[in-house]
């Protein structure tokens, strides 16, 4: 039988077990009020904060969206378009970058 994975959120702490002569008292349902608003307020922050994250997460899809349609149609274009312009070289219809050859460092084997 394969057992179940469990995370974070089953770790038994002393803070989840509830006394239950501790609410029976005005000062113990008042503690225990106050807990429950600190931890509302706790997750209310975490809320904000993945509300945050998937801001952040949506508008770098739509970055990596737009720059993959760009590069779709370069890669789409028929070589004959490069013709067409003529600011474009005829010889070589994409762009070649190449380091130029007085900077380069040169190593030399030696044995």
């Amino acid at each position: 039988m394969a057992t179940r994975t469990r995370g974070v959120q089953h770790i038994k702490t002393m803070a989840g077990l509830v006394d239950s002569r501790r609410i029976r008292s005005c000062s113990g349902a008042l503690l225990e009020l106050s807990m429950l608003e600190m931890e509302k307020q706790r997750l209310k922050k975490e809320m904000l904060r993945a509300e945050q994250r998937y801001i952040e997460i949506q508008g770098r899809m739509t970055e990596i969206e737009t720059k993959q349609r760009r590069l779709h149609q370069f890669v789409d274009r028929p070589t004959g378009d490069f013709d067409l312009n003529r600011t474009l070289p005829a010889a070589s219809p994409l762009p070649i970058h190449t380091a130029p050859t007085d900077r380069l460092k040169r190593r030399q084997l030696t044995y």
